[in-house]
């Protein structure tokens, strides 16, 4: 009988729900797949306690910007504390990632397949451009009319919003940018799949959504229209993950994924 690591078994899990049953997941699969079954990275530590450390001081310290000068409650966006969280998840899930691709690149080493990476537009739908664009830079386009109207409000949206862009960009490119972690047929086949699924990790909505607590609790300037920004936003991204969500193929019977079951 064939007693799996706790990362073994988060990698077999991942394999299951593709289609794929294992006994014992490859080495190479289990430092790929183990952070994406529910895993952490011990390499990930180090980064992961530092984007903490930084997440709760700006969690902490959001609600004394109201101690500025010039500064009332009012305008701070209600929803801040839920993108600083929102920012907080979406670091973590991918610092366990790309820690984990890390280890399987060195486990690879001169044995990696020479294959290119695939171009942006084979990784990345329409929708989910369009989902990204209506987010942050339409958002940035409300946001900039509104402080230019006189509204405090707007300009610490602006501020939040940036900082969801970021986050956004490095997770997007850090997928777009991964070399092929592969060394035959079978981890190919995943390699493509976790690309294509890693897009996931981009949740634009996650920036938007938190203006309902402003348009629930508060009252914040355009009304009108960040309710229709808001609902844009989350729109396109709800059609934007279930055609990503077809863009992932089939992982091979016919691929080493491991000891079969």
């Amino acid at each position: 009988m064939i007693v799996l690591t706790a990362e073994e078994r988060a990698a077999a899990k991942w394999l299951k729900r593709h289609g794929v049953s294992v006994a014992e997941p490859a080495t190479l699969l289990t430092a790929r797949l183990s952070p994406r079954g529910g895993k952490g990275v011990p390499e990930a530590f180090v980064p992961v306690v530092v984007v903490t450390v930084v997440n709760c001081v700006a969690l902490f310290g959001y609600r004394f910007l109201q101690l500025l000068p010039g500064v009332e409650r009012a305008d701070l966006p209600a929803g801040g504390i839920a993108t600083l969280t929102a920012v907080l998840v979406l670091s973590v899930a991918w610092l366990h990632r790309r820690a984990g691709d890390r280890r399987a690149a060195v486990q690879l080493g001169t044995r990696r397949l020479d294959r290119p990476t695939p171009p942006w537009r084979e990784v990345v739908g329409g929708w989910y451009v369009t989902s990204l664009a209506i987010t942050f830079g339409g958002g940035a386009v409300l946001g900039i009319a509104l402080a230019a109207a006189g509204s405090l409000w707007a300009v610490f949206w602006l501020a939040l919003l940036a900082v969801g862009a970021v986050v956004e960009a490095v997770i997007l490119t850090g997928v777009l940018r991964r070399p092929v972690l592969a060394e035959d047929d079978g981890s190919l086949a995943v390699d493509v799949v976790t690309r294509l699924e890693d897009v996931h990790l981009a949740l634009p909505s996650f920036f938007a959504v938190p203006v309902v607590v402003d348009l629930v609790f508060e009252n914040p300037p355009g009304r009108p229209w960040l309710t229709g920004y808001v609902v844009l936003a989350v729109a396109t991204h709800v059609v934007a993950w279930f055609a990503q969500r077809r863009r992932v193929p089939e992982l091979p019977a016919s691929g080493d994924y491991g000891v079969p079951a």
